[in-house]
């Protein structure tokens, strides 16, 4: 079964002769730009992974400089969000990994259905 394939003209950047955005894209752009509802919803996910982790990092950017304080009378509960926030990044490492292999699954599989690849024996 073949995966349909969609056209996502509308993030090229093509200009047109007076500098600005054209109505469409040129025809190298529109043939580099077309991905399955596969490696559309893959890429969906991995922008939610990345949105999640931006607000991890910024609490750990900012309780890293606490989390060495001796002085601290919250010494304890910083070492233990910074653990827990730790353990959620390697979480959200994993998964990443994990669907940027599927990405590159769905992605082999669509060349091979255009026959641009070889399948694999």
């Amino acid at each position: 079964m073949t995966s349909p394939v969609i056209d996502t003209n509308s993030a090229c950047g093509c200009t047109s002769e007076n500098g600005g955005f054209a109505s469409s894209p040129c025809c190298d752009c529109k043939t580099k730009m077309a991905l399955t509802y596969e490696e559309e919803a893959i890429l969906a996910k991995l922008r939610g992974i990345k949105t999640a982790v931006r607000p991890l990092m910024e609490t750990l950017r900012s309780i890293e400089p606490r989390r060495f304080d001796r002085d601290g009378s919250d010494a304890a509960s910083v070492e233990g969000e910074w653990i827990r926030l730790s353990k959620e990044l390697d979480e959200l490492r994993t998964a990443w990994n994990e669907w940027e292999k599927r990405l590159e699954a769905a992605i082999e599989q669509k060349l091979i259905l255009l026959g641009h690849r070889e399948p694999r024996v």
